[in-house]
């Protein structure tokens, strides 16, 4: 099922905007596991390298351009530990390797830089993305058409 076909039968289900699809497979739907990490993703790596269980990492970078919080190695590693998928709210690098990956990420574009390793961040953190609250547990649907992001999983 899509997101249009999703909305239409959960209309009071806000979505997000402005996303593209950079992986291999161009939608997901799973629980959401968060990470607030401004710049700096050196507390990704841990948490894509455990068990992913089919979950979804959503990464909130407040949406700067500054640097890429996931790159092809990181992205290696979600796919090898079964993350369903990636959401990053800012930026990824490594868009030739990252379009043949079997794994789903969305975020809002690309850029070279790498990210600072200061291990600042919070895992688990409860977020706000163009105004609607995101918390670890939350479930995303996503493809080409948007990401939709409800409270608990939906009956599709």
């Amino acid at each position: 099922m899509n997101t249009p076909d999703i909305s239409d039968q959960y209309p009071e289900i806000p979505f997000l905007h402005g996303y593209k699809s950079f992986g291999k497979y161009h939608s997901l739907a799973g629980k959401i596991e968060t990470i607030s990490c401004p710049d700096d993703n050196s507390l990704v790596r841990p948490l894509l390298s455990s068990e992913g269980n089919g979950k979804i990492l959503f990464i909130d970078g407040q949406g700067s351009q500054n640097v890429a919080l996931l790159g092809d190695n990181l992205a290696k590693i979600a796919n090898n530990n079964n993350w369903g998928g990636i959401i990053i709210n800012g930026f990824v690098r490594d868009v030739q390797i990252l379009r043949d990956l079997p794994i789903a990420i969305f975020a809002l574009g690309s850029c070279p830089k790498k990210s600072k390793k200061n291990q600042l961040g919070e895992v688990g953190a409860k977020l706000k993305v163009q105004g609607l609250e995101i918390q670890k547990g939350y479930w995303a649907y996503a493809d080409l058409n948007g990401i939709l992001i409800s409270k608990h999983q939906l009956n599709i």
